[in-house]
């Protein structure tokens, strides 16, 4: 009796059989990128045509949010990091570039996130506008050369552990919003990418790399990852749908537990306005 109410209350809020799938598909996309990278781009496209050629139920804002986040985001990191050195070094700018729009326009453009009339909704607003702030100030002061290439990963150095976990918790928030549908499939994304980022960073050779210094590759491969798995599975009914609907628990939430993740996200906002202060007063004195 314990284990079925267990399992129910754990089912209520994460889709099981998808995230057991999912984090079988997160370890093999570890190993391809740290031994195989040639095999997992041929994945990515393969999976990316699969799903524009049999998609029939998504939107085009759905399918247009998948082929951004797959080919053109995954895809185009992939290509880079599997041709030779010399090139890498030539178009280093060039790639730190578009790494740059992709980070900077993708954290811009949640801020146009619904609120759907949710007080956790409005102050996700100004949480985003905030770290969206935070890390274009961290891009300024290393003069927007943010991407190093090390052991054919790249590595997003303007960006601190602080604003990792930040980003995680407004993040979490985020995803509780009606606009984003009952979200068993995605509760546990802040788990995947930050346990991503410490497994790409525990290894031997990039030990002596900060632990941030791999969330953006690990988010670039999680994010996709999860999209890529949720229209698969979608497209040819490999696991049984996600069936959980409004008036459900997972997606039910009480007008006092809205204020709670409201309140949540403004402290994570509060946090990161402070950041922002102490960065500016510590710049000036520098200067002085």
């Amino acid at each position: 009796m314990t284990i079925s109410i267990l399992r129910t209350a754990i089912e209520s809020y994460i889709d099981v059989p998808f995230n057991l799938w999912l984090s079988v598909i997160l370890i093999l996309v570890y190993w391809c990128v740290t031994r195989i990278r040639v095999l997992l781009l041929l994945v990515v496209l393969s999976v990316s045509t699969t799903i524009v050629l049999f998609d029939k139920t998504s939107t085009v804002g759905e399918m247009t949010k998948i082929m951004c986040e797959l080919p053109l985001s995954l895809g185009s990191v992939l290509v880079f990091l599997i041709l030779n050195r010399s090139f890498q070094i030539q178009y280093l700018p060039a790639f730190t570039m578009y790494v740059n729009f992709a980070v900077y326009g993708n954290i811009g453009m949640m801020v146009a996130t619904p609120a759907d009339d949710t007080f956790r909704g409005t102050c996700s607003k100004i949480t985003c506008m905030a770290l969206f702030i935070w890390i274009v100030q961290q891009g300024r002061r290393v003069g927007w050369k943010t991407v190093v290439i090390h052991d054919n990963l790249f590595l997003y150095v303007a960006v601190s552990k602080s604003w990792i976990f930040a980003h995680a918790i407004y993040r979490f928030v985020l995803l509780t919003l009606p606009c984003f549908g009952s979200g068993r499939r995605h509760r546990l994304m802040e788990f995947y990418s930050l346990g991503l980022t410490f497994l790409l960073s525990y290894t031997r050779s990039n030990s002596n790399f900060p632990f941030e210094y791999y969330f953006g590759m690990a988010d670039t491969l999680v994010v996709p990852t999860i999209a890529g798995w949720s229209a698969i599975a979608k497209t040819f009914n490999l696991i049984p749908p996600d069936t959980i609907t409004d008036d459900m628990l997972s997606n039910n939430i009480s007008m006092e537990a809205d204020v709670c993740l409201g309140a949540v996200s403004l402290a994570v906002a509060s946090f990161v306005f402070f950041k922002l202060i102490s960065t500016l007063r510590s710049d000036k004195t520098v200067k002085k």
